[in-house]
């Protein structure tokens, strides 16, 4: 089963916000929202490692605004982290900056090392959490990290909807065939200016299936 969809590729960048930005004009966007994600976009992949083996690498880059103090809370961010009590999956290249308009400028507070927090919080669980800087009404949000893990097993689950509206959300999953399956599945949901609905896109590049034990456990972790 294979189908191709074309689409533009995503311009999301880190760090790169302007003035316009921070107008916001969506059909999500109501009275009773308290913060927006602008975009949610992920990737799971397998790379080569040092061990002559694959690792998982899964790339995130998230944006938000905060529409009130009720939004404050997106502000806090956790990321949990896989552990067997001798190896655990590792986070690199944290990025997360507050974007602020003050006149006619927009000011960029980037978070601190010294502010990321880690906790063993169960047997197989370690939490890594921070809090954004600087963080007023009006201010967008945004980080950006990549997980590297050795458990083949754990891939990253994804939800498209949260307890806040959503403008674009999109994930990307590559399997290779060493696995037992080819796969290659892109799902995009967003919903489009001046539309009223959600708008999800499945694309399947690629698939064939024989009993993979990764897509086994892959598929009930995707929630549109």
């Amino acid at each position: 089963m294979t189908s191709v969809y074309s689409q533009e590729k995503n311009k999301l960048k880190f760090g790169k916000i302007q003035k316009p930005d921070f107008e916001i004009t969506s059909p999500v966007l109501d009275s009773n929202a308290n913060a927006i994600i602008i975009a949610d976009i992920g990737s799971s992949e397998f790379e080569g490692n040092n061990k002559g083996w694959f690792k998982l690498v899964y790339r995130r880059h998230k944006r938000i605004k905060i529409l009130n103090k009720n939004g404050f809370d997106a502000a806090a961010i956790s990321i949990y982290l896989y552990t067997d009590g001798q190896d655990a999956e590792r986070i690199k290249e944290l990025k997360a900056n507050t974007y602020s308009v003050e006149g006619d400028k927009v000011i960029t507070t980037s978070i601190e090392s010294k502010s990321v927090f880690e906790e063993r919080v169960s047997k197989n669980l370690i939490e890594k959490k921070f809090t954004f800087p600087a963080v007023k009404v009006g201010s967008i949000i945004e980080y950006t990290y990549t997980m590297e893990s050795d458990f083949m097993f754990n891939l990253q689950p994804w939800s498209f909807q949260s307890e806040y509206p959503c403008i674009l959300s999109e994930y990307e999953v590559k399997i290779p065939d060493f696995f037992g399956c080819l796969l290659r599945i892109k799902i995009k949901c967003s919903r489009q200016l001046g539309c009223r609905h959600k708008r999800c896109i499945i694309s399947i590049c690629s698939f064939t299936y024989h009993r993979c034990i990764i897509c086994l456990h892959f598929y009930p972790r995707i929630q549109v």
